[in-house]
């Protein structure tokens, strides 16, 4: 639903626009897992769509506030070019990414020096990022209303340990999960360590000591699957006990192998790093072909110490994970030879 503006960096109308996409967009984070071809599968919009101006008036946002903030971006960038106006759909689109950036601040799971630094990182000069900055501070973050989380559904627990086809989690449909493990309130769990969502969030009761927070796909393609998903602990806990709980959510003959330690990305103002784990699992190649049509027998998880932010991890890596991300795929090292937290 949310879809982000090009960010410009400046420079002459007969200067090539150096296009990145705005840091307030989940594409920036090391944590983005969903895989592209369920976008491509997706149908075109319905031109009748209103998810975005629906999306913005839950949040207590109307159009003079989005046309202020246009005029904010238009004049710093953050559309089709400096000084470039937009129209009310662009507008909205931007705003709707900025409600994301106001509750997550508004949570401690974002911060506004992380948004500058990672909006200079896209193209923005300092005094660009920093004037949005100071709007979505003092004009536009005010009128956010906060994220206002469903009811709880109903549920009637003890169904199969694993889905039909083998999976015990990851990549298993919503209505497995429903069945076999407890909701619980996101807000409490989840919106620190996560960040607030846009998309429908879920949460878990997976032990004692830990909760599972996820995001529904939107999607159609991968049918409401949980394809990525984030444990997170009461407290920090050891690695064994953390691969306990990664081999939970993973086929019965998954197991740990490849090791990577990561670093934050360099533009990030946050010294911190993360512990990457491969898992291999013949079985998970079966239960992710079901929505995924390049399917690997492979699973990862990054191991973070404090908490992972759109700004990369919080702290270095000690050996003790407060929090898991656990996502399809295999994760190597980018073309630096480093792997990004």
């Amino acid at each position: 639903m949310i879809s982000a503006l090009t960010l410009v960096g400046c420079g002459s109308d007969d200067e090539a626009p150096t296009a990145a996409a705005s840091s307030t967009t989940e594409e920036e984070s090391a944590r983005s897992t969903e895989p592209d071809e369920a976008e491509a599968a997706e149908p075109a919009a319905e031109e009748d769509d209103t998810s975005v101006v629906d999306f913005l008036r839950t949040a207590g946002v109307g159009d003079t506030l989005v046309n202020r903030l246009g005029e904010v971006g238009d004049a710093n960038g953050y559309g089709l070019g400096v000084d470039v106006a937009t129209d009310l759909e662009a507008r909205r689109r931007l705003a709707s990414t900025q409600v994301e950036t106001c509750r997550n601040v508004a949570v401690g799971h974002r911060t506004w020096e992380g948004l500058q630094a990672s909006d200079v990182s896209a193209g923005a000069s300092e005094e660009q990022a920093a004037a949005m900055a100071d709007f979505l501070r003092e004009e536009f973050c005010p009128h956010v209303a906060p994220y206002k989380e469903a009811p709880l559904p109903k549920q009637t627990l003890g169904g199969p340990a694993q889905d039909p086809r083998g999976g015990r989690g990851l990549a298993s449909p919503l209505s497995w999960w429903d069945a076999r493990y407890q909701r619980v309130p996101w807000s409490k769990g989840c919106a620190t360590q996560t960040g607030q969502p846009t998309g429908e969030p879920v949460a878990y009761r997976l032990a004692d000591d830990a909760v599972v927070c996820a995001t529904v796909p939107p999607a159609k393609s991968l049918k409401k699957h949980l394809i990525s998903v984030d444990v997170v602990f009461a407290s920090p806990v050891g690695e064994a006990r953390a691969r306990d709980a990664v081999l939970a959510l993973l086929p019965s003959d998954a197991s740990a192998d490849e090791e990577t330690e990561g670093i934050n990305p360099d533009w990030s103002y946050l010294e911190g790093g993360c512990l990457n784990v491969n898992f291999g699992s013949e079985r998970l190649e079966s239960v992710v072909a079901e929505v995924k049509k390049d399917a690997e027998p492979w699973a990862h998880a990054i191991y973070y110490s404090d908490g992972a932010t759109n700004d990369g991890a919080v702290g270095a890596y000690t050996g003790k994970i407060k929090q898991i991300l656990l996502s399809t795929g295999a994760n190597e090292p980018g073309l630096t030879g480093d792997l990004t937290c």
